[in-house]
């Protein structure tokens, strides 16, 4: 009798886990950032995407349509992750560089770092003549969430300029550090 009560409660906290489970690992706003620094000795633009790892597994998975299991940052992640990842980031944050926006600049994917929830998705340019003008567009997340908001950070010099692009206005173009 005492051993079928014990496997009864195993029962439901196991099955209210998993009918629960997503509700868990969401949070309540959906937010990227990408900081874009300057490097005057290779003249490149050198990027840190920090993205929510639940969001950018669901993104993954959105974006190959089929849920996959990612687990990132795990000994067990998924083989194919890095390159995803580098697609993902490639395809949903767009550099374009020039006086016209149409020099559309190839990202160079160097890695990521899974801090849990936090992954840190490292790229940069090829070799620039200036760091300006240039144009940001993304879309990371957009499919997933109404509420996305993806901050882009420029830092040239010292100084810094901070945009924040949604769904209404995904690109930004910087002529200037000045205000």
């Amino acid at each position: 009798m005492q051993l079928s009560r014990i496997l009864f409660a195993i029962f439901f906290t196991c099955l209210s886990y998993s009918a629960f489970g997503d509700l868990i690992d969401e949070h309540d706003f959906h937010f990227s950032r990408l900081a874009l620094d300057w490097n005057p000795e290779t003249n490149t633009w050198q990027c840190i995407l920090r993205v929510f790892t639940d969001d950018l597994e669901r993104g993954l998975s959105e974006a190959y349509g089929a849920e996959q299991n990612w687990r990132l940052g795990d000994r067990r992640e998924h083989e194919g992750a890095n390159s995803a990842i580098e697609n993902y980031a490639t395809n949903h944050w767009i550099c374009r560089w020039g006086p016209t926006p149409s020099t559309k600049i190839q990202w160079i994917y160097v890695g990521k770092e899974v801090d849990f929830d936090l992954t840190y998705i490292y790229i940069e340019t090829n070799v620039l003549e200036s760091p300006l003008p240039v144009e940001i567009t993304s879309n990371g997340f957009f499919e997933l969430f109404d509420d996305q908001v993806n901050e882009v950070t420029f830092n040239v010099s010292g100084e810094s300029k901070r945009e924040w692009l949604s769904t209404e206005s995904p690109f930004v173009r910087i002529t200037s550090m000045t205000p």
